[in-house]
């Protein structure tokens, strides 16, 4: 064997050696590279110090005349414990959950689980991905505080170290108050006193155990185990913390199996937020404008409104149902038809809903106050339907009636066959059975939908969301304090404020105004006129026809299509709402007169165009402002502006000034837009629609009330406003596109149920005191035949002093002439009239609106369908 060829025997040791020296060099450099890396990220580390000073961002927070919670609003939903605050077991339930050896002094647990670290590895090297989570409280706590949520080596050793660092400047409790007060346990809530609000309307302190355990759960996957979306999950985890509690101590066997036998009492408290939605809206809108979001939403702002929620919710009821009854044609003659369930759950999503799992097709939040359902079975009779997944209900034939009605109302003709109209899997809408008091034109409901529900139907209703839509704002007469707002059928629905900014026309609601212009004798001898009329004036109720400048001829007509055979005294014309004799009296006083005469009740030039039609409703306006002008009426004359705020305070308690707000408190006026007398006059008048007229349905309320219906052309628009001595209230229902409601709507039908609903309660507790008369106002006794005063016996009426009707047959014409015309001429703003002359010589070139009251003003029919919560009030 050659000599090179021979192995030497010491090349093995030298081989090792050599080996070790590298693996050697590479411990040291690594672990050099390693601790100087360490070292990087100790001193890039942020400083914890300022946790002992820690103030999160404060939500606004609104609240009602009361002082209740009306909304807390902001980038998250947060309430801020102090340590004394936070019960015990509420603390070990989460310690139990999350970190069961937090308490420990053990370098091996504590700060950081290294055991924890070691097996969220294996597993994380076993899936190939970073999918385990080893997280001790302190290290959440630094990662909530400082650090992102990504999953990368770099982010999880500053995690680890931050832990380290919190665990030399904090104390276990202070660590884990701190925790609790940042953790997100889901539907918004930040905090575990935000998240006992939201899910137990409570706070933390009067939580039971169980309910300390569902919280415990979340923070693992706030979604997953969200109680509200998936209820079957959320009990495991919640027990699983019970067993947690139970092996470390923290409660007995007993305790804990009482508490894993307790059924789930999550539910959705979300702090009155959907109380006034309408209203916190438009005061957060304004917020932003003038302090900007920053400060809005995290300053701890504090917002106190005039919102009544007695009356708000009241009105959220009242306007959704009516609106509900006309979808399903429970309101008028004319018949509705089912549309057919929301949508049709295959076997996968309804088991999905039977445990609780809301729909995706569903709105985040349920309408108004429908619940949805999910049909298990049907047969001829009845229907098994889930309730959100909570329970099942038996819906019977008295809960579909309505969709077999006949034209005309009446018992159905023959039972509704439920087989035929629903099958499993529909998801539907459902509803309580409503109240068998709702009035309707002054009768009730058809008796075939509101018998009592037989045993086993729970009173449930199928129903479906109503396509058109409404609207109601109540105010105190006196102030212009704003008590309750709607602005739709559901605000999860649509976020347009139809209450506020929705410009419809008012049909002979505006009827009113223009009737106040032709009794203020006072104002009209002011401008050189002696032409008054009084309640009693007659007026002919005859064909009349309006030459206008452009040869076309404007012919009014009545509701009913028909005219009297009598004249017609003005306090008739105005309670049942006949349209001709209403044109003759515009004309009479004159139109430019008028439309000045009506800006005294806060209309502007822009919304009355200078047409006939004018008074019966051409104008265009927003139930805000025929509150607003209907409350002159009310309070003796004054035109007082709406609030809805009363101050805003900053987190120190200060006074914030209230600039550039349409509805924030204002000076009262000093003196009357018109003179009392005149509005005590037109009270007693719209008295009369409510005793003997359009708003008859009224009457069993039994209390001193006023107001008028209003109706427009191809039943556009149906309102109806009014008043008692200290609440006004103002209705609308439509549609949003303004296609016509069906022959028979009308305001006393759809919107005045709504507004009897909304003043039983507004009257509730309140004495039925008579509106006050003036000292401008006196009382004689006149033949109603004549409308001319009478001696002996004849009827006693009211009339401004010193305006008394005539002794005899007044010199000026009856009005009831057939025909008169506007000729184009020079204009002037209070020109005298005298009937059918003068006055309309001197009408000028205005240019002419559509004279008829059929939603084409300039405003009307685009205002509501563009749903823009913006521009001016008033």
């Amino acid at each position: 064997m050659r000599r090179d060829q021979r192995r030497d025997p010491r090349e093995p040791g030298r081989f090792w050696r050599i080996t070790g020296q590298v693996v050697l060099l590479l411990v040291v450099f690594g672990s050099l590279g390693i601790g100087g890396w360490l070292t990087y990220l100790w001193h890039t580390l942020p400083s914890v110090a300022e946790l002992k000073h820690w103030k999160p961002a404060t939500p606004l927070r609104i609240y009602a005349a009361n002082g209740q919670l009306l909304s807390v609003d902001g980038p998250r939903l947060r309430d801020t414990l102090q340590s004394q605050q936070i019960p015990d077991q509420l603390r070990n339930a989460f310690v139990s959950a999350e970190n069961g050896h937090f308490w420990s002094h053990n370098p091996l647990y504590y700060p950081v689980s290294f055991p924890g670290i070691l097996r969220a590895a294996w597993i994380d090297l076993i899936h190939f991905a970073p999918v385990q989570g080893a997280s001790t409280i302190p290290e959440q706590v630094a990662r909530n505080f400082y650090l992102s949520p990504e999953k990368t080596i770099t982010r999880k050793v500053r995690e680890i170290l931050l832990a380290y660092k919190l665990a030399r400047h904090f104390s276990h409790r202070e660590i884990l108050d701190l925790y609790l007060n940042k953790i997100y346990l889901g539907n918004g809530a930040y905090g575990v006193g935000a998240a006992a609000q939201i899910y137990y309307g409570k706070p933390v302190d009067e939580l039971s155990l169980p309910q300390m355990a569902m919280l415990a759960g979340l923070p693992a996957a706030p979604e997953y185990f969200n109680p509200l979306a998936n209820p079957k999950a959320a009990r495991t985890r919640r027990n699983y913390v019970l067993g947690r509690m139970l092996a470390h101590g923290y409660i007995s066997p007993r305790q804990a199996s009482e508490a894993e036998a307790s059924p789930l009492s999550a539910q959705y408290h979300n702090q009155g937020r959907n109380l006034a939605r309408y209203a916190t809206q438009w005061i957060e809108k304004w917020l932003v404008s003038q302090y900007g979001a920053d400060m809005t939403y995290r300053t701890g702002l504090q917002v106190y409104t005039t919102i009544v929620p007695r009356l708000q919710a009241v009105a959220n009821k009242a306007v959704a149902i009516g609106l509900e009854n006309y979808s399903m044609g429970l309101d008028s003659l004319d018949p509705k038809h089912y549309r057919g369930p929301i949508a049709q759950l295959s076997e996968t999503q309804i088991t999905q809903a039977l445990n609780g799992v809301r729909p995706a097709v569903l709105p985040p939040q349920d309408p108004a106050n429908l619940h949805w359902g999910v049909v298990l079975s049907a047969s001829k009779r009845k229907a098994r339907i889930s309730l959100e997944g909570q329970e099942t209900i038996i819906l019977g034939e008295r809960g579909v009636a309505w969709i077999n009605e006949p034209s005309g109302g009446g018992t159905p003709t023959k039972p509704v066959d439920i087989a035929k109209l629903l099958k499993r899997g529909d998801l539907v809408w459902l509803r309580h059975y409503v109240d068998p008091g709702w009035p309707q034109n002054g009768e009730y409901w058809r008796t075939a939908v509101w018998k009592t529900p037989a045993p086993g139907e729970a009173g449930w209703q199928l129903t479906q969301i109503p396509d058109v839509q409404g609207a109601l704002v109540g105010m105190d007469n006196s102030t212009g304090a704003i008590v309750s707002v709607v602005g739709g059928f559901s605000y999860a629905l649509s976020h347009f404020n139809r209450a506020l900014y929705a410009y419809r026309q008012p049909g002979s609601s505006f009827k009113p105004f223009v009737y106040a212009a032709a009794l203020d004798g006072p104002e009209l001898l002011a401008h050189g006129r002696s032409d008054y009329l009084t309640p009693v004036s007659l007026v002919e109720d005859t064909p009349l026809k309006v030459k206008l400048p452009n040869g076309t001829y404007y012919k009014p007509i009545n509701y009913e299509k028909t005219f009297s055979k009598t004249p017609i005294p003005l306090w008739k014309d105005l309670a049942d709402s006949i349209n001709v004799p209403s044109v003759r009296i515009l004309m009479h006083v004159g139109i430019p007169y008028a439309i000045n005469y009506a800006k005294q009740f806060g209309f502007k030039s822009s919304q009355l165009p200078p047409v006939p039609s004018l008074v019966l409703g051409a104008a265009d306006v927003t139930p805000l402002q025929m509150a607003r002008a209907y409350a002159v009426f009310s309070n003796g004359g004054f035109l007082v502006k709406p609030y809805l705020i009363t101050k805003v305070v900053n987190a120190n308690g200060d006074d914030l000034p209230l600039k550039n707000c349409a509805l924030c408190v204002a000076q009262p006026p000093d003196k009357p837009a018109i003179t009392p007398g005149v509005a005590y006059l037109m009270t007693r008048m719209l008295q009369r629609v409510i005793r003997d007229g359009t708003g008859v349905a009224a009457r069993p309320l039994g209390h001193h009330l006023a107001g008028k219906t209003g109706t427009t052309n191809d039943e556009k628009n149906a309102w109806f406003v009014g008043y008692g001595r200290h609440y006004i209230a103002a209705t609308w229902v439509g549609f949003d596109n303004n296609q016509p409601m069906g022959h028979w709507a009308a305001g006393a039908r759809e919107a005045l149920p709504i507004w009897i609903h909304y003043m039983k309660a507004a009257l509730a507790g309140e004495g039925d005191y008579p509106f006050f008369q003036p000292e401008d106002v006196t009382q004689a006794s006149v033949n109603p035949k004549t409308g001319t005063l009478e001696s002996n016996g004849g009827e006693v009426f009211d009339f401004l002093s010193g305006f008394l009707p005539p002794a005899s047959m007044p010199a000026f014409p009856m009005l009831g002439a057939s025909a008169t015309s506007l000729p184009g001429a020079s204009q002037t703003p209070m020109p005298p009239g005298n009937g059918s002359g003068n006055f309309l010589q001197q009408f000028g070139n205005a240019p002419l609106q559509n004279p008829s009251a059929s939603g084409n003003g300039p405003l009307g029919s685009n205002a509501t369908q563009n749903g823009s919560n913006s521009g001016p009030l008033f």
